[in-house]
């Protein structure tokens, strides 16, 4: 089952050296697995470790392990908060302690690889600024894996494109809360992150047919995998919330993106 999917990869031009995010739904691996009675650890640490054979010492994996409650006043202990981004980077900060969880307490990755201690040494307190892992993945022009998700789900990047251009619906919050670090030591933490306006409603749009032209897919079984370059997403992305109102990013329903009014959230 995991050699399947390790080939899949290797068919979308994914080798030694290569950055990846990986965005995944699992369910259907999961199923798939139990169905083969098969044991779903083992296949779990044979798809890790074949993604690490895949891009080797000279690459790195990054696997979103995002948790909200942060923004909610709850405490996050990096060594055993779970995210809410899916089960198999919950299931990697259980069972695979050759990874590193970066450090951010709302937007943290588990990593491995060349670049893993750096990431995890990041003191990013903005989520999605140039010195976080989205500006990393930007510079390093990462390529986005997305495993039976849609590419809207997993798309987090867009923020960073947001942030970058700075966009006048979103505005920068601080959000405090108890940090217990990897010595267990706790402490009072402020992060920051560039939030929604919540009086302007909308939708996230994103639908897949967006990224036709710069996207890779290949499908087997009930499977699909598709990949993003992170510079072609930025591209794409800022050329529509720059010169087409956004109209593919979201569905706004009280609101047109008005570029001259950027000032208006500056100090809020």
């Amino acid at each position: 089952m995991s050699q399947r999917v390790i080939k899949a990869l290797s068919a979308l031009e994914i080798g030694k050296g290569d950055i990846l995010y990986i965005a995944s739904d699992i369910t259907s691996f999961a199923i798939e697995v139990v169905n083969a009675k098969q044991d779903i650890n083992e296949c779990f640490n044979e798809l890790i470790s074949g993604l690490q054979n895949l891009v080797g010492d000279s690459g790195t994996l990054m696997f979103p392990i995002y948790s909200w409650d942060f923004n909610k006043g709850k405490s996050f202990d990096i060594r055993y908060t779970v995210g809410g981004t899916g089960a198999l980077s919950n299931w990697i900060l259980k069972n695979r302690p050759d990874f590193i969880r970066t450090a951010h307490p709302i937007y943290s990755f588990m990593v491995w690889g060349k670049d893993a201690n750096m990431l995890a040494s990041m003191n990013n307190i903005d989520c999605f600024g140039q010195f976080s892992p989205f500006g990393y993945m930007y510079k390093c022009d990462a390529k986005m894996i997305f495993f039976n998700v849609p590419i809207r789900r997993g798309v987090t990047f867009t923020h960073y494109v947001e942030e970058s251009l700075q966009v006048p619906y979103r505005y920068f919050k601080p959000f405090s809360a108890k940090y217990i670090d990897s010595n267990g030591i706790e402490s009072n933490r402020t992060y920051v992150m560039y939030v929604r306006d919540m009086n302007i409603k909308s939708k996230e749009y994103m639908p897949d047919s967006f990224y036709k032209d710069i996207v890779k897919e290949i499908k087997f079984d009930s499977f699909y995998i598709k990949l993003l370059g992170s510079r072609d997403t930025f591209r794409l992305t800022a050329d529509d919330l720059l010169n087409n109102g956004g109209k593919n990013i979201y569905k706004f329903e009280n609101y047109e993106l008005d570029w001259s009014n950027k000032s208006y959230y500056k100090n809020r």
